[in-house]
């Protein structure tokens, strides 16, 4: 699947570079989101001081390594901002004065430093928490296990300033006469719903097939649930404000954002939007029981996936295409990129115990109970 995804790239440079390019950019960020949340999952357990995650921290520790994917994903958008961003062309720059106005910004060259900061910094200090997590299972030293607090604080402080920033950078600039300042929380908030249903699913199969069976609990899906359960119910709040005060001051210069989303298929898009990200986890994850059953969460964790394709979808394409465009560029190229982001997993994952070893808080996380 992978060979298919990047032979699909190379036909749609041919058939339509600006549909290509616009499937990079989702399918770059789409990966980057999911790396990005699996290291900020462990950077949060350390800084809150959390013990009932300690038998799946292998789980988001592997995630981490998908972030390097997403970086070379992203870094192709070198060769084809010219196709997507407006802002890359230095004739339309020189002749709109809102555009001049940003252009100390929005220029190729400083889009391109300023995602190499951002990834060297997520990947590097990453790496470290990373580091210092798995050094406890080479020895017996409980105190191992706050030495990575200070660097996670820091890193959750600093990373996520940056990945709102990103967002800004890769996401709202391919409408740069458009912003909203709460643009990044609500890519932020979509980031971390995938992400926490890509970690069900992995644990959900994980047991299945019988590695987790006596370690990971029905439990810890339920403490996942509830974290799915409210920031999906985050993101329709994001989603509603930005929504609402865009609506309600009805200025021209930013309507024209959801003009172009409420029309035709896109309008269409947007109610599958809101369904797949927020009402069908909601009425399912509302209730107690269908947050203890794999079946239910393992579906709604599946549909937030999807939901999180559709919104960075709604996201992207209407910025350079007046209807929806959906087929066999689309499913392949998002379908390789999934492929590589599962295979750097299972490897990444493979190479270390999946229980962490000799981790003061590793029975009580073993013995969790809600």
């Amino acid at each position: 699947m992978m060979v298919l995804g990047v032979l699909a790239f190379f036909l749609g440079l041919y058939l339509d570079p600006t549909r290509t390019w616009s499937n990079v950019l989702l399918s770059g960020y789409f990966l980057t989101g999911i790396g990005f949340c699996g290291i900020m999952m462990v950077a949060i357990h350390y800084v809150s001081n959390a013990g009932w995650d300690v038998a799946i921290r292998r789980v988001p520790e592997a995630m981490y390594s998908v972030l390097p994917i997403g970086f070379g994903v992203m870094a192709l958008l070198y060769f084809g901002m010219h196709d997507i961003y407006e802002w890359s062309h230095a004739d339309v720059v020189a002749e709109d004065p809102i555009l001049s106005g940003k252009s100390a910004w929005l220029n190729p060259t400083g889009f391109m430093f300023r995602m190499a900061i951002y990834f060297v910094f997520w990947i590097w200090v990453g790496g470290k928490i990373i580091t210092k997590s798995q050094a406890m299972d080479l020895g017996e030293n409980p105190a191992q296990t706050s030495s990575p607090t200070g660097l996670s604080a820091f890193w959750l402080y600093i990373g996520g300033i940056m990945f709102v920033f990103s967002s800004f950078d890769w996401i709202m600039s391919l409408e740069p006469h458009w912003y909203s300042t709460i643009f990044g929380l609500y890519n932020f908030s979509g980031m971390f719903t995938s992400g926490l249903a890509f970690i069900m699913i992995v644990l959900i199969l994980l047991r299945r097939n019988g590695l987790f069976k006596e370690t990971v609990k029905i439990d810890h899906l339920y403490e996942l649930a509830r974290y799915l359960f409210g920031f999906t119910t985050f993101w329709v709040y994001i989603w509603f404000s930005q929504h609402m005060l865009i609506w309600y001051a009805n200025i021209p210069e930013e309507t024209v954002y959801y003009i172009k989303r409420h029309v035709g298929v896109f309008g269409s898009l947007t109610v599958v939007n809101i369904l797949l990200n927020w009402f069908v986890p909601f009425s399912i994850l509302l209730f107690r029981k269908t947050k203890r059953n794999e079946k239910s969460l393992l579906i709604v964790a599946s549909l937030v996936l999807v939901g999180r394709w559709v919104d960075l979808y709604m996201m992207i394409f209407p910025s350079n295409f007046e209807t929806p465009v959906f087929g066999i560029i689309e499913i392949i190229i998002f379908v390789g990129s999934l492929s590589a982001m599962v295979w750097v997993f299972i490897k990444a994952f493979n190479r270390k115990n999946p229980i962490p070893q000799n981790d003061p808080y590793l029975s009580e996380s073993l013995h969790l109970h809600t």
